[in-house]
């Protein structure tokens, strides 16, 4: 019955959303080594099936992107103008591709996922630095109650 119970505590506020989009990228994501997906055998009471390893690049960049939306609204203007660049040179190496037959792990392939690594780091960094400017990192996460006040 206690799995069923809930406080206060487990309440889910865009401040906990951040911190632990943080965490899962720093401590997670960014410490291991990237690789692209790819299927291993896994054999189970003498039966072998193909398992599906996850990209962890993309997981590393699916990431960031979350927290680059979640963080939306705190946006200030100079964190606008970097976002609308990341865009600008996203859609650019997006368009090198355009109409060309690209097959994972095929050398085009890790070769745009290089490029969009580099973009989607800076564009980490920019967030961390908008953190800092508009001082929403705190020691721990905080209940907005203003958000209640508006309901």
């Amino acid at each position: 019955m206690a799995d069923y119970f809930t406080s206060q505590k487990d309440t889910l506020t865009h401040s906990l959303i951040v911190h632990k989009l943080l965490e899962k990228i720093a401590v997670e994501l960014s410490t291991h080594e990237f690789r692209g997906g790819y299927q291993k055998p896994i054999t189970n009471n003498g039966i072998t099936f193909m398992d599906y390893v996850p990209d962890s690049r993309a997981e590393y960049i699916q990431a960031i992107e979350a927290l680059s939306d979640i963080l939306l609204p705190q946006f200030d203007d100079t964190m606008n103008k970097e976002y609308e660049e990341y865009e600008e040179e996203l859609e650019k190496i997006e368009k090198e591709i355009e109409g060309v037959d690209i097959k994972m792990g095929d050398e085009l392939h890790a070769k745009f996922i290089r490029k969009k690594l580099k973009l989607i780091r800076v564009l980490f960094q920019r967030l961390n630095l908008l953190l800092r400017r508009i001082n929403y990192l705190r020691t721990a996460p905080h209940i907005e109650e203003e958000d209640e006040d508006e309901q």
